[in-house]
């Protein structure tokens, strides 16, 4: 699966694009410390690169700490690295979709200002309670979604709680 992201300028002589702030190990000789003979003083090949036109980045999957309920959210270290290359500290990010608010939630860690975008509910509760600035929507308390193996966790912990004093030895015991 894949999404093409496009980077686009309005100025081609004047844009942001951060390099040295999205390197990523460079796979060739690097790795293997071989030596550039090429060059006019012989060095061994950089360990760093700037990515390539394709990046592999995990999908957001149910388990993970990071996970909303929405269709289409994006991997925080994927807009982290978006984030890095295109805009600077200080610098104002809008996001007119902003479905679970990653882009908001990202900027605002790296230090960039913020606009989201959200025309349902659902999701502007999701982005308020991820960016902690508010803890309730329209009367309804802002809280994340508990999710199935969560409840299993949690009854698992309060069964565990009846059963168990708090020296750790059985409350109903025979002795």
């Amino acid at each position: 699966m894949y999404e093409p992201i496009l980077f686009c300028v309005k100025d081609k002589n004047n844009y942001t694009f951060n390099t040295d702030d999205i390197l990523v190990e460079a796979k060739s000789g690097a790795k293997r410390k071989l030596i550039d003979y090429r060059k006019a003083v012989p060095t061994v090949y950089n360990s760093e690169k700037v990515p390539g036109n394709v990046w592999e980045f995990a999908r957001v999957r149910y388990r993970m700490d990071e996970y909303e309920n929405y269709p289409t959210q994006k991997p925080i270290a994927l807009l982290e690295r978006i984030l890095k290359a295109s805009s600077n500290e200080g610098d104002l990010v809008m996001d007119p979709f902003s479905g679970t608010f990653t882009t908001c939630f990202v900027a605002k860690e790296l230090g960039r200002n913020f606009i989201g975008i959200e025309l349902q509910d659902e999701y502007v509760k999701i982005g308020l309670r991820r960016l902690q600035l508010a803890k309730e929507f329209k009367g309804e308390k802002l809280q994340k979604e508990i999710r199935t193996f969560e409840t299993e966790k949690l009854a698992a912990a309060h069964t565990l709680q009846l059963f168990e004093g708090s020296n750790g030895k059985y409350i109903h015991s025979k002795h």
